[in-house]
């Protein structure tokens, strides 16, 4: 699924492929792939071979190319 679908249905129009990010529930960092069907974000975090299904709104942190964090939400 394109990211298009995940920034249309979350208003999220910043995220990108491979744009840095946390989540800081699992206390991991990692890049985004893609969007999926379920409009959340496929992340592949770091040290991790698998791919894991992300909320973008919970519990998520994103950075720009300068890691400077650029949105930020909660639980």
């Amino acid at each position: 699924m394109s990211l298009d679908y995940v920034r249309n249905k979350r208003g999220l129009t910043f995220i990108k492929k491979g744009m840095k990010v946390e989540n800081t529930y699992l206390k991991k960092v990692g890049i985004v792939k893609s969007g999926n069907i379920s409009g959340n974000l496929n992340v592949l975090f770091n040290g991790e071979k698998k791919q894991r299904n992300c909320h973008p709104t919970w519990s998520m942190k994103y950075f720009d190319e300068n890691n400077n964090i650029i949105a930020e939400y909660g639980e």
